[in-house]
């Protein structure tokens, strides 16, 4: 009989697609795929997963293309890395205190 073992989704090598930036609006930072309309993360960063919370969340943003979706989604990365910045700064202040 073959060992009873459990699959680890860590052995698989996930990695992020810059595409998917633009195609879902999804982000990476540093372990976590984080989605920038509603800043959830998803669990495994694989497109299938990626695409299913994009098509069920986010219906309302399929109709923004061309040059207005890609500057919402700068715009929205912006705000994100502003407010990731925001906490390490206070961090790092308290740190130093």
């Amino acid at each position: 009989m073959a060992a009873n073992r459990k699959r680890k989704v860590d052995n698989k090598n996930r990695q992020f697609n810059d595409d998917w930036t633009v195609q879902y609006c999804f982000v990476q930072h540093q372990t976590n795929v984080i989605c920038l309309l509603c800043h959830s993360t998803v669990a495994v960063a694989k497109e299938s997963n990626i695409k299913r919370h994009y098509d069920t969340k986010h219906q309302d943003f399929h109709n923004v293309v061309g040059d207005e979706r890609t500057a919402r989604i700068e715009s929205l990365r912006r705000s994100l890395n502003r407010q990731q910045n925001i906490f390490s700064k206070q961090s790092e202040d308290f740190s130093a205190a």
